[in-house]
């Protein structure tokens, strides 16, 4: 099922800021074309790219938008086609979306695609359809086939390689294209700072794109530990920078924001006068975020880990979301904490204290942090996983983003959990692989008085000691029937003994011998 994929960067364009780049794209061959800092590019937010390995190939133009497969070899620079694979294959942007050239690209046999800009910056040019940023590489919403990496060159950028291919160094280009080649260099990287990798999830209380994944990921998270420090954000906007909390015609924001307008979220169902409204978000995402205060933060049991957070949302998307009539439902949010062993005063506290989100309420401390977060992030994608600082690309799956938690790890130091990598699609394999790697995990649940241990293969310690005492108490019971096993046999043994050998008194029996 294709996971869907919410730019905040087209429905509030305020927002759209330039992500930092976690790749080098660069030319090794020739060495006049090499740039100290590489090529400027964008990466694809679709795709599969390797972190902490270098891609090094050849590069063909197709001198084409590869929008149909089958021209993608034919016509290109250096003529007479990349040969064999892998290679990198450089399209133009245009005429179709981006997914579709990098799926045709990888039809091809290209190891990765490095669409060529037809736009510049504006300031750079002036071109009447100059841009005034590079756009994000999204999804179409199709793109979950994409296995190479995928990145949007600048122009300015890109022209130079394609001017090197069509002529070389000759100016005029002579007729006949020369037979030149360009060597490239393509590498994903996240910072390896020290033996634990910090890692977020950007999402919403009503993003599908990311529930299923929250409820998947739960074991793999528990398995790597402490050894991964993570934290939930939730997407809420600024009301202010768009007038919501003016007063009459300049506040247009509908439903859309708690707090007179501070804090708002898009309206998930579309409809403005029914159904959910982005204020049901808001409210939703802050008693989220208090569960993961008071569960998963440096103050809870479990810093970064949060166990009871992971299941409420999972309790909460089985309950509640799959209803939209129950969202909001005060007795169905309860249940869902309940199920997870929530403290629910503790988070209506909380709630509280933070600021509240009534339509008359103030500031909210968590509100405006979230806020903060968000603009220093540079997220404009829901749902985004960054490991490390840096953004994650190829799809929101257990496989991917373990994969790239593992590689954010120095070398030697990656957590047994990291072993189970490639596993994912046995089930059976990987849960049993995570059970041997999971660590011993304590959690005190404040809705209860009881300290819950859990052991490497998941089972609670008086779990344990009672089979330990059965197992005992059965060793003593067949210990027990054999010694009286014995002694029957020893007796029945004696008795015949002395029949045969010992003189039988007038009665017939044994003198100085009794068994009654």
């Amino acid at each position: 099922m294709m996971r869907p994929t919410t730019s905040v960067a087209v429905l509030f364009p305020a927002l759209l800021a330039w992500a930092e780049t976690s790749s080098v794209f660069n030319i090794e061959i020739p060495a006049s074309l090499h740039r100290t800092n590489g090529y400027r590019h964008k990466e694809a937010t679709f795709g599969a790219p390797t972190y902490n390995k270098m891609m090094s190939q050849r590069l063909y133009y197709s001198n084409s938008t590869l929008c149909v497969a089958n021209e993608g070899l034919t016509g290109g620079y250096p003529p007479g086609g990349p040969g064999t694979t892998p290679y990198i294959l450089m399209v133009d942007r245009g005429e179709c979306s981006f997914v579709t050239k990098a799926r045709n690209a990888q039809s091809l046999g290209a190891s990765a695609v490095a669409v060529a800009d037809d736009r510049c910056i504006c300031g750079e040019c002036y071109e009447f359809n100059c841009e005034t940023v590079e756009p994000v590489m999204a999804d179409d919403g199709s793109g979950s086939d994409i296995s190479i990496p995928a990145i949007l060159v600048w122009k300015t950028d890109a022209d130079v390689i394609k001017q090197y291919l069509r002529c070389g160094t000759l100016s005029p280009c002579p007729k006949d294209p020369p037979m030149l080649y360009v060597q490239a260099q393509l590498e994903y990287s996240l910072p390896q700072p020290d033996d634990r990798v910090e890692w977020s999830l950007w999402t919403t209380s009503v993003d599908r794109g990311s529930e299923q994944f929250v409820v998947d990921f739960k074991k793999t998270a528990l398995a790597l530990g402490t050894d991964a420090y993570f934290e939930p954000h939730f997407y809420t906007y600024n009301g202010t920078e768009y007038h919501c909390t003016a007063g009459g015609a300049y506040n247009d924001c509908g439903n859309l924001c708690t707090n007179g307008g501070r804090y708002c979220a898009p309206d998930p169902d579309g409809y403005f006068d029914s159904g959910i409204d982005g204020k049901d978000v808001v409210v939703e995402n802050l008693r989220r975020t208090c569960i993961w205060q008071i569960y998963g933060s440096d103050t809870s049991s479990q810093p970064g880990v949060g166990e009871v957070w992971w299941d409420y949302v999972a309790a909460f998307d089985d309950l509640c979301t799959a209803y939209l009539e129950k969202f909001t439902d005060p007795q169905c949010v309860s249940l869902a904490m309940r199920k997870a062993e929530v403290d629910i005063s503790k988070v209506e506290a909380c709630m509280a204290d933070s600021g509240g989100v009534g339509p008359d309420d103030g500031v909210n401390s968590l509100l405006e942090r979230e806020i903060k977060e968000l603009v220093e992030n540079n997220v404009y994608l829901i749902p985004e996983c960054i490991v490390n600082t840096k953004p994650i690309w190829g799809g929101l799956s257990t496989s991917n983003v373990l994969t790239s938690i593992c590689q954010g790890y120095a070398p030697g130091d990656q957590p047994a959990a990291c072993e189970c990598q490639g596993l994912e699609s046995a089930p059976d394999l990987y849960q049993s692989c995570l059970d041997s790697s999971r660590k011993d995990v304590t959690t005190t649940h404040s809705s209860t008085t009881t300290k819950k241990t859990t052991t490497k293969s998941g089972v609670q310690w008086w779990a344990v000691f009672l089979l330990i005492v059965l197992v005992m108490l059965a060793m003593v019971f067949v210990g027990f029937a054999y010694w009286k096993k014995t002694q029957t046999q020893m007796r029945d043994q004696v008795r015949g003994i002395l029949a045969e050998y010992m003189p039988l008194d007038e009665n017939g029996n044994q003198p100085g011998v009794s068994f009654a």
